[in-house]
């Protein structure tokens, strides 16, 4: 059974494992606070109820993010892929597409930080 991230990317060689490697190096660099997992198999990057998660399969990489009005967003940026319930099947040789994946990560993180609890500031209270 699978534990890592590690672990699952080093199952796969060449495109598969380029892949998964470019989108999970993007997440550790660009959101460190997201917590990096294993789950339904596959790495899956959690953030405040939301998570954007990255597959291999024969012939193509799934992009999972827990945001269905982003999936639908994502049909007309990536004209080549091919969309399931919740998640987009894009090619490997897609080489545009990453860039557009990036973004859309950025844009999970942005909306699951969009929901977070603010703290209630510090400091002293003005009387009034």
């Amino acid at each position: 059974m699978i534990s890592t991230v590690e672990e699952y990317v080093n199952q796969f060689d060449g495109i598969k494992k380029q892949r998964l490697e470019t989108l999970i190096e993007f997440m550790r660099t660009n959101f460190p606070e997201a917590r990096e997992t294993i789950s339904y198999q596959m790495p899956m990057f959690k953030l405040n109820g939301s998570y954007v998660a990255f597959s291999a399969a024969k012939n193509h990489y799934p992009f999972h993010p827990l945001d269905f009005a982003l999936i639908e967003e994502l049909k007309t940026q990536l004209p080549r892929a091919k969309f399931g319930k919740g998640s987009a099947k894009v090619p490997y040789d897609d080489e545009e597409a990453l860039p557009v994946l990036f973004e859309y990560c950025r844009k999970v993180v942005e909306r699951s930080r969009a929901r977070e609890p603010q703290k209630p500031a510090r400091g002293k209270h003005a009387a009034g």
